[in-house]
């Protein structure tokens, strides 16, 4: 399936949300009818096409989607999208009605392709075929995937035809395209797919590319006209005998240090020890645009912050001047609220000029995190980081007092039983009334 399209692909919060949408979690406690809910809730109408093709990817790699609820939601999506409407993914729902190509790595138990089960089809069947009772919608994919049909398997070939008449103004050259995307197992693992490694191939494919390169089409055949062949002209050749072979460059894509990228990668999963620290930073400071080659994006940053903030805080110094800075930031303005995720918002502040609505939007984070806690040990754990963190920011000058005033001042009245908490109030009245951050009092803060 292709159509002419403008140049799209997903930003990295429309993938994350997607896949929130997608995770095991969410399948297996959202209904259908919450599942539609959510989604219609946090997207328009104009990114329904590109939110479909990035399903149908999804849908044709079974290793990207491994579970079957997982599937199933998804298969709801796609039709939920055009519901009302004819769908542009009509072509799509025909090839998943019927069987997928079998090859000798489905025999073998791999998974790849998009052949789906008795229960996912049916379930596509009774959505295309509006046969659906109004209780499917009260399901979860997760139960719907587990249930077997409760009558005999219909007949598809009507459904099919249906479904062909619609897509028939479709250009014949659209509807004759391949994947671009072919599945590649290793053939000596026969264990289950990576979901970290999954993870990453679905961000390569639907944001850094343009889903509507994803396919394959075929051109239109232009033939060489026939050569005149009289005396004393230019004989046409065809060489023969030439064979050519497919050379695999094992060094393609590969830039900068391996071994700064191998230590990058393993500071994403785990802590690094101070030597390993010390190695990478030798070779960031010798090579200024190796920071840029290590692999990072903002869907990896908050692994690092929470395993190594002060890779993270030297990264992230590296490339104030890089494009993507703007989306790191982002990331760290809606990942949870930590001990080391203020410590690397911290040492930026004191480093380089965050912007004020960053920091603004970070502490209204902070304040609604502490609200939403409903564990009052840890409740109070973080309200004592918060104040010490926002005591930091005052005293360095890093952001204005009399724009975060108010809310900070009702932040302290709120947990006034905190002692962090009154020590912050005491320092914003000792401001107030003209003092210096070391005039603070001991007035308490009180509702």
């Amino acid at each position: 399936l292709s159509f002419g399209v403008e140049r799209m692909s997903l930003s990295v919060n429309e993938l994350t949300a997607l896949l929130g949408y997608l995770s095991s979690e969410n399948v297996e406690n959202a209904t259908l009818e919450v599942l539609a809910s959510q989604f219609h809730r946090r997207f328009d109408r104009s990114q329904h096409f590109t939110f479909g093709l990035s399903l149908t990817l999804l849908l044709q790699q079974k290793d990207l989607l491994p579970l079957s609820a997982q599937r199933v939601a998804a298969i709801f999506l796609l039709y939920e999208l055009y519901r009302s409407d004819p769908s542009p993914f009509a072509l799509f729902f025909v090839e998943l009605l019927q069987p997928a190509q079998i090859d000798g790595r489905m025999n073998q138990g791999f998974l790849c392709g998009h052949n789906l089960s008795v229960a996912e089809k049916y379930f596509l069947y009774q959505l295309l075929s509006g046969t659906a009772p109004r209780e499917l919608l009260k399901k979860t994919p997760s139960n719907i995937s587990c249930s077997e049909p409760s009558q005999p398997f219909p007949d598809l070939a009507p459904l099919v035809s249906s479904l062909q008449d619609m897509s028939s103004s479709v250009p014949s050259r659209n509807k004759s395209g391949c994947s671009c995307i072919i599945a590649d197992p290793d053939p000596f693992s026969m264990s289950r797919p990576d979901t970290s490694a999954a993870g990453q191939v679905i961000e390569t494919l639907l944001c850094r590319q343009n889903l509507d390169n994803s396919v394959f089409e075929p051109g239109f055949i232009r033939p060489l006209p026939p050569l005149h062949s009289p005396e004393n002209e230019v004989i046409w050749l065809n060489p023969t005998g030439t064979q050519c072979a497919i050379k695999w460059d094992s060094q393609m894509c590969l830039t900068g240090s391996s071994e700064a990228c191998k230590l990058f990668a393993k500071a994403c999963r785990e802590v690094l020890t101070l030597q390993e620290q010390d190695t990478l930073f030798t070779q960031f400071s010798a090579d200024p645009k190796l920071v840029h080659q290590v692999g990072l994006t903002p869907l990896k940053l908050p692994n690092l912050v929470e395993k190594n903030p002060s890779v993270a805080i030297e990264t992230l110094l590296r490339m104030t001047n890089s494009t993507q800075i703007s989306e790191y930031f982002a990331t760290l303005v809606n990942m949870d609220m930590s001990l080391h995720s203020m410590e690397v918002v911290n040492r930026l502040t004191t480093a380089i000029d965050i912007p004020p609505e960053f920091l603004h939007l970070y502490i209204n984070n902070c304040f609604q995190r502490c609200r939403e806690s409903t564990d009052k040990s840890l409740q109070s754990r973080l309200v004592r980081l918060v104040c010490v963190f926002l005591q930091s920011l005052i005293r360095n000058k890093t952001i204005s007092v009399q724009d975060e005033f108010v809310q900070i001042q009702a932040f302290c009245i709120e947990f006034n039983k905190i002692r962090e908490a009154n020590a912050l109030f005491r320092l914003l009245k000792a401001l107030e009334t003209g003092g210096g951050p070391g005039d603070a009092g001991n007035t308490p803060a009180s509702k």
